[in-house]
């Protein structure tokens, strides 16, 4: 699976969250707890790779893990999706636009607001 953000490929360690597109160096701030924190939710930085529709993805946190897995069950359940080839998001002001396509070219697109983060 190939995840772009803006223009740019993501989803390991180096080139950032398969989510939020940061990484360890672009991506964090030091909470005055001493705790490395994510920018865009400011749960504690984890950096681990999980496991998404069979993609082994890089994630800063549990929580952009749990949403990006959301978004692509959506996406399958939705338009039956097969297995997803590309993740294109769109990030511009607020809102947040994913394109997922599958290996036989479906496409299932999602609007909504970055700021979604579910509990799960």
């Amino acid at each position: 699976m190939k995840v772009i953000i803006n223009g740019r490929e993501v989803g390991d360690e180096y080139t950032g969250c398969a989510l939020c597109g940061d990484n360890r160096r672009t991506g964090t701030y030091l909470s005055i707890d001493g705790t490395l924190r994510c920018k865009v939710c400011g749960k504690p930085w984890s950096g681990a790779y999980q496991e998404v529709a069979g993609a082994r993805l890089y994630f800063c946190c549990g929580d952009h893990y749990k949403e990006f897995r959301r978004i692509i069950q959506r996406a399958i359940a939705v338009g039956n999706i097969g297995r997803v080839k590309t993740v294109l998001i769109s990030i511009s002001g607020g809102e947040r636009s994913v394109r997922v396509e599958d290996y036989d070219g479906k496409v299932v697109t999602i609007n909504e607001s970055m700021f979604n983060l579910t509990e799960q």
